[in-house]
């Protein structure tokens, strides 16, 4: 995660609120050095390197027993695109990158949970290739943070938190394909009046001959092969809190035992055969907003790192749509796969 410094009047104040810290720090600073530097189209200010964006269709269990059945998973099916990328730059390598997942449920409806966007009939899941987060809470990441922005030194925080540490190094893993990869939400959500956490499990993808790794963007090469040649799946799994104490909501690096409380499925992530090449598609998917909190109350994410993704990831879209020439609205209904 590289922060980068910006001259401001101000400096981040962690103490007073961490919240408006990190939002100064990623949004002002990071995407306000890289628009000063000619950064064009302005991009995200984490998970910017793009692998791929897909059609897919978001399949609920047929026969799902009823307590189950909770806000989103009410529905049978929804369409959904999802978006696949890496928390490094364009122009830098994939291997060893934090792989995230983006998914957009579309035709959705109920009032949601992000301010401006409750009439929205869109949800968002975000997940990425690591069962925790890498810091606990919204003042520990607010720390983290400053550290490298502004003192410049990741080092000294790091080793005085050996857990954040080894979280990170866990992290810098080989993923050799998008596809083939499990994702976690790391962080909790409300199921109701439950608490659980959200996975994503692979199922068979197309087989293709992986890429060499020493292409620098092998996992979108690899992305474009696999699904050229066939459908992908997920199984789309809810991990339910089971013990308050082992399973804390703002303790954000604790992992939930999978032996303690297994996944259950709830859904079928079908990402459809299809060109993710085919013109336009790319710059659909770079348009895209996903917050956790667009969604519906059923769902509201928990936890103080939660509280900050709101903030900053709304204000982050909402800067780079406008220094895009975006419309910061959310689409009505899915975009239908175009052919080549």
């Amino acid at each position: 995660m590289k922060i980068q410094q910006k001259a401001s009047s101000s400096t981040p104040d962690c103490g007073r609120d961490p919240v408006a810290a990190l939002k100064q720090m990623f949004v002002d600073m990071t995407m306000g050095n890289r628009i000063l530097a000619g950064q064009c189209p302005v991009r995200r200010a984490v998970f910017l390197k793009p692998h791929g964006v897909a059609k897919a269709d978001f399949i609920i269990t047929p026969g799902l027993p009823q307590e189950y059945r909770v806000g989103i998973f009410a529905h049978d099916r929804l369409d959904a695109w999802v978006r696949f990328s890496s928390d490094t730059l364009p122009g830098l390598g994939d291997l060893k990158s934090t792989v995230g997942v983006g998914i957009k449920l579309f035709g959705v409806p109920g009032t949601k949970l992000l301010p401006g966007d409750e009439n929205a009939t869109t949800a968002d899941f975000i997940l990425q290739n690591m069962d925790v987060f890498f810091v606990d809470t919204a003042m520990d990441m607010c720390e983290f943070t400053y550290a490298g922005a502004v003192e410049h030194d990741y080092n000294k925080y790091l080793d005085s938190h050996p857990i954040t540490a080894k979280i990170l190094d866990e992290m810098a893993k080989v993923v050799p394909s998008c596809l083939t990869s499990p994702y976690w939400s790391g962080l909790p959500y409300a199921f109701g009046d439950r608490f659980v956490k959200y996975k994503l499990e692979p199922i068979g993808p197309p087989f293709s001959a992986p890429p060499s790794q020493n292409n620098a963007d092998y996992l979108a090469a690899d992305l474009q092969a696999r699904l050229n040649m066939g459908e992908a799946q997920f199984r789309f799994m809810v991990q339910f809190q089971t013990d308050l104490a082992t399973m804390p909501l703002d303790k954000a690096t604790v992992q939930w035992s999978e032996e303690t409380s297994p996944p259950v499925q709830l859904a079928t992530l079908v990402l459809r055969q299809q060109d993710v090449s085919v013109q336009g598609q790319a710059e659909y998917g770079e348009n895209l907003s996903f917050n956790p909190w667009r969604t519906l109350k059923e769902h509201e994410p928990q936890g103080s790192i939660s509280d900050v993704r709101k903030v900053v990831y709304q204000a982050g879209a909402a800067l780079r749509r406008f220094k895009n020439g975006v419309p910061a609205v959310e689409p009505q209904a899915a975009r239908e796969l175009k052919q080549p």
